[in-house]
């Protein structure tokens, strides 16, 4: 079999401190993971004689690559790197190397590697290139195949030509590198199966050629599967690739989607050996991840590699394939997680209504994934059984709500979507929702309402505020940045989403119906209290304190242009304007941002709104400094406001049939 070795990146056990993961019970019937049989099957990790390094800072080097301590790094000179920066590792007394594994610094990011060269040198023979690898300044580890097995080695060479850093330039940095020989029980394993992942026996092979195989555990795992006693669902899985989230997350100017597009519906248990077998894995660097519960979204990732994949869980928790890349269209990789326990997930795309109540009722982990088209959800399993009779039903409204947000700001029109899904995790602690990096977060004290359908949709409900939360966190994750998030903005256009889905959804929105006092008068909303405290005390807009209040004319756009006027592309096109309209720079005082809006605005309704904007003071000259997540000065000038009102003039632009400044929901036919 030593002649398809070139397709796999190589087997590995990794039982190193740098694995701070999570997992819960294993379950393996034919044998126990602490089995001689795994050990044979783990593989050879060889130590380098010396390293050297061709930029290093002084406390960090090499050596640090080769102590076996993921807390230490390897770090390039903090004040004069110049790439490439080449890492030499010479061996001696090697008979074979099948692969290396890098491991990126725990803490930071300075330095991890992005493209990178790897040369090798056998004993007699020439400095020879295996290849490019694009490792694209990860965090994850990278394990790297030499291809064919290497025969007696003495230097391997990565040239890294780019790395992470903050100076402008970049660093090349490393917790650890790593060097394995594939052992001989696992090369056995390609002779029996189809693949690396070991979920299908090669046609012929018999009885007979089972009782050969000298692995006990790798004899079982044969026996299982063509006896058809191996569980295979859940357990073998084909994992799609997708397209990494920073991606379109820059394309469209906005925060990042998740990184649990491939749940496994499997758990591992804290201290136990997790054993994967992978088949091909197409030159990618798949991770398995498994998710600290208590933690939001993090947890560990393990670098897997074609074939036998063995690592310790550091704690209980959910695992997930990461398999992101440029383009989300490599091939799917089969993955067959031989351990942990099945709690199953379901997916609405191969999962029933009636599906729902079998595969929840049989998950034993705290927390359960559910897997749509546009999101994924991870919330208590608790929480599922006592408020979703129909988890189909939960997810394909989740779904809704993912697309609905993408078509109000134009990804569908213009063809921008999203390669991967929003994903939705229950937390804990002080935090009541958030919109994090790839997640948006909800307080378990929050589940009884934002998993009722009926309350989302308002179903029964003669007000229902309850979709509100998830819009608005996902709304922010949506906010298309700084062109429509410029500074004071933070929790105000979010909420056009907010606005639109509670809405469409429910009939009413919140603007409207929130009651408050206003000048003495209790029944009021924030209609009347933006209208008191902004355009007829006649200060500018973005002075005002209330988000809410801030809103309204954002939302009176939507109104009075969308829903009256029929300029149904009205939001759609003003959200492609900002994304494909290049940035100002970073120093750039943000009210520049509010001038560019209006201007867009106007050019998107093809009406002269300044009427509009200055009734709501958006030109009105202020200087204020402005706490918004971070404090900076906010100003506009009386020289911005007369350019903008000129350019907005050269455009010839009619004016709008009525003065819409008052519009509200309840008055949208008046306007008519």
């Amino acid at each position: 079999m030593r002649n398809k070795l070139h397709l796999i990146p190589v087997i590995a056990c990794f039982l190193t401190s740098f694995m701070l993961a999570a997992q819960e019970k294993l379950i393996l019937s034919y044998t126990t993971p602490e089995s001689d049989h795994i050990n044979l099957l783990s593989d050879i990790k060889i130590a380098p004689t010396k390293g050297t390094a061709s930029s290093s800072q002084s406390g960090y080097g090499i050596d640090k690559t080769l102590d076996g301590d993921f807390s230490t790094i390897y770090h390039s000179s903090h004040s004069n790197t110049r790439f490439p920066v080449t890492l030499t590792y010479e061996f001696k007394n090697t008979s074979e190397l099948d692969y290396l594994v890098y491991y990126p610094r725990q803490n930071g990011s300075n330095g991890y590697f992005k493209e990178v060269e790897v040369y090798y040198t056998v004993s007699g023979g020439q400095r020879t290139k295996l290849g490019n690898f694009d490792l694209k300044g990860s965090a994850n580890p990278s394990r790297i195949s030499f291809g064919s097995t290497l025969k007696n080695p003495v230097k391997i060479e990565i040239k890294v030509l780019s790395g992470v850093g903050d100076n402008g330039t970049g660093y090349a940095s490393c917790a650890e590198m790593e060097f394995y020989k594939m052992s001989d029980s696992a090369k056995e394993m390609f002779d029996i199966f189809t693949d690396g992942s070991c979920s299908k026996l090669k046609p012929g092979i018999t009885d007979s050629d089972i009782k050969k195989i000298s692995n006990s555990y790798i004899k079982q795992l044969a026996q299982d599967i063509k006896s058809g006693v191996y569980k295979s669902e859940f357990r073998v899985q084909e994992y799609s690739a997708y397209q990494h989230p920073d991606i379109m997350s820059k394309s469209n100017k906005t925060s990042t989607y998740g990184l649990r597009d491939n749940p496994t519906g499997i758990y591992a248990t804290e201290g136990e050996d997790v054993i994967i077998f992978v088949g091909d894995t197409h030159g990618q660097n798949p991770t398995i991840f498994i998710q600290n519960p208590d933690d939001k979204i993090s947890g560990t990732s393990y670098p897997l590699g074609t074939g036998f994949n063995r690592f310790k869980a550091p704690f209980a928790g959910l695992m997930y394939v990461i398999y992101y890349t440029e383009t989300g269209e490599e091939s799917a990789i089969k993955v067959n997680i031989n351990t942990g326990t099945i709690n199953g997930y379901f997916d609405n795309q191969k999962h029933t209504k009636e599906d729902w109540s079998k595969i929840l009722s049989a998950a034993t982990f705290k927390h359960f994934d559910i897997k749509g088209n546009y999101a994924t959800m991870t919330f208590e399993t608790s929480a599922y059984r006592k408020i979703v009779s129909d988890g189909l039903a939960l997810i394909n409204l989740y779904d809704q709500l993912v697309y609905d947000e993408q078509e109000f700001m134009g990804l569908v029109k213009y063809k921008k979507r999203y390669k991967n899904r929003a994903h939705f995790q229950v937390v804990y602690g002080n935090a009541y929702m958030y919109s994090g990096g790839n997640h948006t977060g909800y307080n378990a004290n929050t589940q009884s309402s934002i998993l009722d359908v009926n309350k989302l949709t308002g179903t029964g409900y003669n007000y229902a505020e309850y979709v509100w939360g998830p819009a608005h966190e996902l709304g922010h994750t949506h906010q298309t940045r700084p062109g429509l998030a410029w500074h004071g903005m933070a929790e105000v256009t979010n909420n056009l989403h907010s606005a639109y889905i509670q809405t469409k959804w429910t009939g009413k929105c919140r603007l409207q119906e929130e009651k408050m006092t206003v000048n003495g008068n209790p029944n009021s909303n924030r209609y009347q209290k933006a209208f008191v405290e902004i355009i007829d005390a006649k200060i500018p807009h973005n002075e005002h304190k209330d988000p809410f209040c801030k809103l309204v004319p954002f939302w009176q756009l939507k109104l009075y242009l969308i829903d009256i006027l029929g300029k149904t592309e009205f939001y759609k096109d003003l959200y492609e304007m900002v994304r494909t309209t290049p940035d100002f720079s970073y120093a750039t005082n943000h009210g520049a941002y509010q001038m560019q809006f209006v201007e867009f605005a106007c050019k998107s309704a093809n009406l002269d709104l300044t009427e509009f904007f200055e009734a709501w003071g958006f030109l009105t000259p202020v200087n204020i400094t402005i706490d918004d997540y971070g404090v900076r000065n906010f100003t506009v000038t009386e020289a911005m406001i007369a350019t903008t009102k000129a350019n907005i003039a050269a455009k010839g632009y009619s004016k709008p049939p009525k003065d819409f400044s008052r519009i509200t929901d309840n008055t949208v036919n008046y306007y008519k």
